[in-house]
């Protein structure tokens, strides 16, 4: 760090100031074994946020639809959509982390695919996944009474890329039409879906 004068009687010595190599060195290793610990804890805290954000939006989309559908008398519909414009269908793609809409349908019907978008969700950023289970139709339907149509009850599953149960978080969607967000070993209110 740098040298000071220091007199004694009659003599100026040198005295040094600073690190050792070997003081560097154990601090290094200190801030090696820290960083060892932090550096993955602080990636699974960003990665469970992410997926919390992912699945707190597609849970406020979901009651957001089903407001709609009450207040416009009319199908109101959330579905996976990779353009943003329509959903995807009902060719089995059940996966929603590619985004997906809140659609009031075309011909007021839980099989439209078109219609008028009230809310777009682009595709997930991060490794995450999105897939839909239970349901014939992998869109979420509400009728004018904000109901689930049997066919549009089921439970979507969020996972973080490195499939941690512990991070996992579903929503589940059932008949009566109240969605219900889970965290990994809980069941619905209806006794009729378990995230796994």
């Amino acid at each position: 760090m740098g040298k000071r004068l220091r007199r004694t009687g009659h003599h100026v010595m040198d005295e040094e100031r600073g690190f050792t190599l070997l003081e560097l060195l154990i601090v290094m290793a200190l801030l090696g074994l820290v960083l060892a610990f932090a550096v993955p804890a602080y990636q699974r805290t960003v990665a469970t946020n992410a997926l919390l954000s992912e699945s707190g939006n597609l849970y406020g989309d979901v009651l957001f639809a089903r407001s709609e559908a009450i207040k416009r008398g009319q199908v109101v519909l959330v579905c996976p959509s990779s353009n943003g414009a329509s959903c995807n269908g009902s060719g089995g793609n059940t996966n929603w982390a590619t985004g997906w809409i809140v659609l009031a349908a075309a011909n007021n019907s839980c099989g439209d695919t078109g219609g008028t978008v009230l809310r777009l969700q682009k595709a997930f950023s991060s490794g995450d996944s999105a897939t839909y289970s239970n349901g014939t139709n992998p869109a979420l339907c509400f009728n004018r009474m904000g109901y689930a149509p049997a066919a549009n009850v089921g439970m979507l599953t969020f996972n973080t890329a490195d499939n941690l149960a512990a991070n996992r978080r579903c929503l589940a969607l059932a008949a009566a039409g109240h969605p219900q967000l889970l965290s990994s070993g809980q069941t619905d209110a209806t006794g009729q879906f378990s995230c796994p």
